[in-house]
């Protein structure tokens, strides 16, 4: 009894594993496609954005046409996205860069590369915050920087594992270069939307119930809390 039961469990598991395989291919697909679209330096932000917001979609078990839900929100948040991601995502690029061309001219060791790359990790890790950040609560525009950026620092375990999570994405590419083009970066979307949309979901827990805890003891709450779970989600 017990070993038709393992192995349709096992089955199960590879089929969802496929699954999200496939996911990947066609995020990465559709943020080639829609950054091209707008000629690189205006479609990547959209397109990471529609990438987050179409990934939270599949995470809440939703059914959807992904290509169009994908195109939708990559037009209706493209002056959002602009402005909000835009400025980051040049930043971080530039330092991954900097970082990239100073390892392999063999001159990192020195104080200010490993400033650099240190700079690189933290805008690589702040951005990487960001998108969902947008997509999943409503904050106003100039408040979604500094919110991922206090979010970073109150939440140092998990930007560590988005860090290790991004070590993983690089390695597996650097050694198979032929995931580039095809699931690297729809495998790097998928991962850092998931951990960053479960990330959020327990801290709003978290923060409902030390409410509930301070409401039950008598102490009153101010509705100034500069955590993420202090805005309702986004419905794009």
């Amino acid at each position: 009894m017990n070993a038709p039961a393992s192995g349709s469990t096992w089955a199960l598991r590879l089929h969802a594993a496929c699954d999200w395989i496939l996911w990947a291919m066609t995020l990465n697909v559709l943020w080639l496609v829609f950054t091209l679209a707008g000629a690189v330096v205006l479609g990547a932000a959209p397109a990471s954005v529609a990438a987050a917001h179409v990934t939270r979609r599949r995470l809440r078990g939703e059914s959807f046409p992904v290509w169009r839900e994908f195109a939708d929100t990559w037009r209706r948040e493209f002056r959002g996205a602009h402005i909000v991601v835009t400025p980051a995502l040049i930043v971080a690029t530039l330092l991954l860069l900097q970082s990239v061309a100073a390892v392999r001219r063999d001159a990192f060791g020195s104080p200010l590369d490993v400033l650099l790359v240190t700079a690189a990790a933290i805008a690589t890790i702040v951005t990487t915050i960001l998108v969902p950040l947008y997509v999943h609560y409503d904050l106003p525009r100039r408040a979604y920087l500094p919110t991922a950026s206090r979010w970073m620092l109150r939440n140092l375990a998990h930007a560590l594992l988005l860090a290790a999570a991004a070590t993983l994405v690089v390695t597996a590419s650097a050694v198979v270069p032929g995931l580039i083009p095809f699931v690297s970066i729809g495998a790097w979307l998928s991962i850092s939307t998931a951990l960053c949309v479960a990330f959020f979901a327990a801290n709003d827990r978290a923060v409902i119930e030390r409410r509930e805890s301070g409401s039950a003891a008598g102490r009153p709450h101010t509705a100034a809390d500069p955590r993420p779970a202090a805005s309702p989600a986004r419905a794009l």
